[in-house]
């Protein structure tokens, strides 16, 4: 636990002194204000000493309420992807509803004569492939038959040379008739290659074509599996606006069939002024109410952090994750977050009834060796009976609790230390 270092000016103690740092005025000019001393409005015209305060620096840490929204985690509206009729439809406005649950059903009869049609162009296809890839067989078949051929009348004109070495043994017709026979069977099978290398281009043309049919198919396919809308994640049906027989379409101009919310976990986005900006971390603990539970208060962590401001409203988006598994709490639930911001870094604070304002005008009174100096300083934010201030002024200056417009630069005053702000260093955790 941090041990957090105190203001030690008690309100009643400042307040008390501040009637006695009165300056008296009545029956005085500025130059019987010009001596050494500030006097007393008693009779004895007694010096009083004036109640003085070292500045401290400190952490800036506010707590502000900040009105937001409870917004449901996920929130879908769900259109048809074709235009058709509803045939059916299996919820209503309040139904909790499973991920991947039929919501409705949509028919769609051209679609269906569509699919029809595709699929049968799918079976043509397949079927002109079969026929194309059967005739590629079959000449195959035809080619191995004329190769075997030609390597036959190959080998018997190989014998008949043979035996032609032999003066007289064979005829030189025979050996003429030879040479042909092994010339048409050569020819016979270059024909049966050339078939092939045709009916194969038709092979590859009717694989396109098939293939193509598939992707169409595929394609009105997909179209249909959307005339049964499912939920896409579990939640509540929030909306509904069609009925048995209702035309719907997939135009967004027209209302949705169904709307689901995903509300067993909210988001509270909260719009964090600039001014409370510094310090956010995700992860950390903020709670908040609501009007409907009163007395009651929730809290959730900060998940999302916009690290952006709205040029109009000067604030950053900031997201909380609220459970909500009992689904006590309600999308768009008016809520109030108590913000607790915790600045990263020092700054000086003095007490506000130290500070003067005056003609637009910011001054702190110092007061060093006995004399007074007026401090112009900028307001920053205030903590408690403390404000923030900037200027010329540094941690350990003695300045005025209470001063008066009377006291200006140069003029001596007696003065006395209450306490000091001590800066929140080297303390322990």
């Amino acid at each position: 636990m941090i041990r957090r270092s105190s203001f030690f000016i008690a309100g009643f103690v400042l307040a008390s002194l501040s009637g006695c740092s009165q300056l008296n005025h009545e029956n005085s000019s500025p130059e019987k204000h010009s001596d050494s001393t500030m006097k007393s409005n008693s009779p004895g015209g007694e010096e009083v000493a004036l109640p003085t305060i070292r500045i401290g620096k400190q952490i800036l840490r506010r707590t502000i309420t900040i009105p937001s929204e409870l917004l449901p985690y996920r929130d879908v509206a769900i259109y048809p992807r074709a235009q058709g009729f509803v045939k059916a439809i299996y919820v209503d406005r309040g139904s909790i509803v499973k991920q991947n649950q039929i919501l409705v059903e949509v028919s769609a009869p051209e679609l269906e004569a569509n699919f029809r049609e595709s699929q049968a162009r799918v079976d043509s296809a397949r079927s002109a492939l079969i026929e194309v890839e059967s005739r590629v067989e079959t000449l195959k078949a035809d080619k191995a038959e004329a190769d075997a051929n030609m390597e036959a009348k190959v080998a018997n004109f190989k014998r008949i040379q043979f035996a032609a070495q032999t003066p007289g043994a064979i005829a030189p017709a025979d050996i003429d008739e030879a040479q042909q026979s092994v010339a048409a069977a050569k020819a016979h099978s270059q024909a049966a290659a050339r078939r092939i290398v045709a009916e194969k281009s038709k092979v590859e043309v009717f694989k396109a074509s098939a293939k193509a049919s598939e992707q169409a198919l595929q394609s009105v396919s997909q179209i249909r599996s959307y005339l049964t809308v499912r939920a896409p994640f579990s939640g509540v049906i929030t909306e509904r606006n069609v009925h048995e027989g209702s035309l719907v379409s997939s135009a967004t101009s027209n209302p949705p069939m169904v709307r689901i919310q995903d509300v067993s976990k909210l988001r509270l986005t909260v719009p964090v002024p600039e001014t409370a900006v510094a310090g956010v971390s995700q992860g950390k603990m903020m709670t908040f109410t609501v009007p409907a539970f009163v007395g009651k208060k929730f809290s959730a962590r900060i998940q999302r952090i916009s690290h952006g401001l709205d040029r109009k409203s000067r604030t950053m988006a900031i997201e909380l994750d609220v459970p909500n598994t009992d689904l006590a709490l309600e999308p768009g639930m008016y809520a109030e977050v108590v913000w607790q911001m915790e600045r990263p870094y020092q700054t000086l604070f003095a007490p506000a009834s130290s500070v003067l304002s005056a003609n637009d005008r910011t001054n702190l009174i110092r007061v060093s060796d006995g004399k007074a100096e007026v401090v112009p300083v900028t307001r920053g934010q205030t903590m408690n009976d403390y404000v923030e201030v900037v200027g010329d002024i540094h941690a350990g200056d003695e300045i005025l609790v209470s001063p008066s417009d009377d006291i200006v630069s140069g003029m001596k005053v007696r003065t006395h230390l209450l306490s000091a702000l001590t800066s929140e260093e080297n303390h322990e955790h």
